[in-house]
Order: structure tokens, then C-alpha cells, then sequence
């Protein structure tokens, strides 16, 4: 008995998630430090773990993760990440867009930060290939 005990322990431990603290941008470097692990998987659940919303939404970051799992074998290892933009939208909302440096091509992402009493939390991000992701919203 206690050794199934154990092995569930050990089963269930995956499934859970750390949420990253600290500021929007604290918590976007975080997920890409995690991310330049190569456990993209793992740097997703982290990154949405504080946001109340995300079983409603396994579905989508199921596909994210798919995709994201995509990009090294397209582009290369992820080598680092640049600041393009980082905007504060409302004293609740902040915007922050950075570039992913992989070793053949770059990809963007694009964060939003929502804060409804005293902790800021993923609202939203999204990635992509193409450079007219950045050029339609940046300022």
C-alpha cells in the first residue's frame, strides 16, 4: 500500500505547477530562463499557473505547448531573448513584447499582465514567426 502511495506521489508530482511571482517582467524572464532549459512544457504551466482561468483553458495551452515544442526542431535552440516593447496599458494591464533568439530564425512573443487587486497575473500570450506581429502594435 505504501509503495502505491508513493508511486501516485511521484505520477501526480508533475502535474503541478509553480506559478512565477513578481512583476510582469520578472515573471516573463523567469519563463524564459525555464524555457532556455528546453522544458517548454513545464515553463507554459509555470507561466499560467496563477491565473484562475486556465482550466477553462487546458485545451488552448495544450496547443500552445504543441507548437511551442515545434520550434526548436524548426529553428534552432533558443540561444536568448530581447526587449522590444514593454508598455504599461492602464495601471492594470501591462504589455510586454519580446523577441525570442533562436539559432535560424527569430520568433515574437507577446505577453499581457492584469492586475485586479495586488498580484499581476498571465492574461494572455501568444507567439509568433512572422516579423508583421511586431510591426501592426509596436509603438
Amino acid at each position: 500500500m505504501r509503495k502505491r502511495i508513493i508511486a501516485l506521489f511521484i505520477f501526480a508530482f508533475p502535474l503541478f505547477a509553480f506559478a512565477y511571482n513578481g512583476t510582469p517582467t520578472q515573471q516573463v524572464d523567469s519563463f524564459f530562463q525555464e524555457l532556455q532549459k528546453g522544458d517548454h512544457s513545464k515553463a507554459i504551466d509555470n507561466l499560467y499557473a496563477s491565473n484562475l482561468l486556465i482550466e477553462k483553458k487546458s485545451q488552448a495551452l495544450t496547443v500552445m505547448k504543441q507548437q511551442l515544442g515545434m520550434l526548436g526542431p524548426l529553428y534552432g535552440s533558443l540561444i536568448g531573448s530581447e526587449l522590444i516593447v514593454e508598455e504599461q496599458l492602464s495601471p492594470s494591464l501591462i504589455r510586454i513584447v519580446k523577441v525570442a533568439k533562436h539559432e535560424s530564425h527569430p520568433v515574437i512573443w507577446e505577453f499581457y499582465f492584469y492586475r485586479a487587486k495586488d498580484k499581476w497575473i498571465i492574461s494572455q500570450g501568444m507567439f509568433g514567426d512572422q516579423f508583421q506581429f511586431v510591426d501592426a502594435k509596436k509603438k
